[in-house]
């Protein structure tokens, strides 16, 4: 069991926004700093959900009063390392039918509108492994208002049922892919030109490589592997030793 302890945070409206995030928690995304410093980044052009948007898009998933049974959420990048959410047991699994790609273009987490970053993304074919968290049935409203203000920030993700393979059986469980409509979905790149991307860029919540390498070393602790991940490592680090 993995207990997680509870902020007891509420979204605040009107909060003034610092010019960076020291991290990336339950604190900074409820009391909506994180979606003021989006929103400062682009101006007139920003594309971050109002509050409206995202309780809209959460109750087609997720009503408002909540779920009569536990709920699964499958972790594929950050969540994995960072999961920040309450939840009362872990799992590994895997899902077939989709595979984690540095598949989104980002300039405001991670990247700037002049450097923009890399971050993972759910995208179709082949499998991945990945972490189960289970939200226990009487916070599931709650927990997912939080999640949709994490991922689906700026609209980039959708979020999808999906089938998780598990030791105890498969499980139905709640995750974000990638949307290939969107304007920041980035097809299919080689391992060298990602890498040049992530080893330079950087946003309000810290360097895009800090993403790649903690997510990596997250994953190699649930002794998953990821070659193509690992390779991408090896890259960004060449590429920053002769910066």
């Amino acid at each position: 069991m993995d207990p997680q302890s509870r902020t007891g945070s509420r979204p605040h409206k009107n909060k003034p926004a610092d010019t960076k995030v020291s991290q990336l928690d339950r604190q900074s995304v409820l009391d909506g700093r994180v979606q003021a410093l989006a929103r400062a980044r682009d101006g007139a052009n920003a594309n971050v959900l109002s509050d409206e948007d995202l309780l809209a898009s959460r109750r087609q998933m997720i009503p408002d009063n909540g779920l009569d049974q536990d709920l699964w959420i499958f972790g594929y990048g950050s969540l994995v390392w960072n999961p920040m959410i309450e939840f009362d047991r872990r799992l590994q699994g895997r899902a077939h039918g989709w595979h984690r790609r540095f598949c989104l273009r980002t300039h405001i987490g991670r990247g700037s509108p002049e450097q923009p970053g890399l971050v993972l993304g759910l995208d179709r074919g082949g499998s991945v492994n990945g972490l189960l968290f289970r939200i226990p049935a009487d916070q599931t409203r709650h927990e997912c208002d939080l999640l949709w203000r994490r991922e689906m920030l700026n609209n980039s993700y959708r979020p999808v049922w999906i089938s998780v393979q598990t030791p105890e059986g498969a499980k139905k469980a709640l995750s974000f892919a990638i949307r290939r409509d969107g304007p920041a979905y980035v097809p299919p790149m080689q391992l060298e030109e990602a890498s040049r991307i992530i080893a330079v860029a950087s946003g309000f919540i810290g360097p895009c490589s800090d993403y790649l390498f903690e997510t990596h070393r997250a994953l190699a602790e649930w002794g998953i592997a990821d070659p193509q991940m690992a390779r991408l490592v090896e890259l960004v680090r060449a590429a920053q030793k002769h910066s």
